[in-house]
């Protein structure tokens, strides 16, 4: 058995960009679907919004972590729809199709991506996979967004603009991003910039007195943070 994490311990605050820097196999999926509540770590505390994940009954931790995470990734959407259907999804049965459908299309129209709203996911080019996963994320209005190696079939303008963009939104949408790269291009933007390899992270702590929106506290009577063995 491999350990992907070990004694991880990192903050997020409202408004900045966290950036973690690895190569491949080294954790990076695993740490941000551990933040995400998809995956219990085998020892230590998740905190999102102030809630120990793993403390709470399946049926309080799921709407928690729906309504308040977005995940970013790369990846073709699980429904070959257009890419407005696609968006307002997740909308449909809090807020009704039309709601939805406006509230996708605000989304899209922020990261400008509007001109895909009826294109399918196959005809889009990777620069506006980007934004249209992007779209995805921030549609639900949450407040971590976790971003998974977005940038990485991108050039260095695109990787900028992007970065760049995932900044600007954290402050204007009071949200905090954890964001996990391959390419250290894609950290120009970040408030703080980590490393993550052989299952240890290294990142400096936020300025004191901060929102924190996740936390994977340190254990004051071990000195260890969330550890998690497993495949990255």
């Amino acid at each position: 058995m491999v350990r992907v994490l070990a004694d991880v311990s990192l903050e997020v605050a409202v408004g900045e960009v966290v950036s973690v820097l690895a190569q491949r196999a080294q954790g990076k999926t695993t740490l941000l679907r551990v933040a995400a509540g998809m995956v219990r770590p085998d020892r230590g505390v998740v905190c999102f919004d102030g809630e120990d994940v793993w403390a709470l009954p399946d049926r309080h931790r799921s709407p928690l972590l729906g309504r308040g995470i977005g995940f970013v990734e790369g990846e073709a959407p699980s429904l070959d729809v257009p890419v407005l259907e696609s968006v307002a999804l997740p909308l449909l049965i809090a807020s009704g199709k039309r709601e939805a459908r406006a509230r996708a299309m605000a989304a899209l129209e922020r990261v400008g991506a509007c001109e895909c709203a009826e294109q399918l996911w196959g005809s889009l080019a990777d620069w506006e996979r980007a934004l249209v996963a992007l779209a995805h994320g921030i549609v639900r209005e949450p407040k971590l967004l976790l971003v998974d190696d977005l940038t990485v079939s991108l050039g260095i303008e695109e990787t900028d603009q992007v970065t760049r963009m995932l900044g600007e939104l954290a402050k204007e949408k009071g949200f905090g991003v954890l964001m996990c790269v391959s390419d250290a291009d894609a950290t120009g933007w970040s408030t703080r910039i980590g490393s993550l390899a052989g299952g240890e992270l290294l990142l400096s702590p936020p300025p004191p007195q901060q929102n924190t929106v996740i936390d994977f506290p340190l254990n004051a009577a071990t000195g260890r943070g969330a550890t998690r063995s497993g495949s990255s």
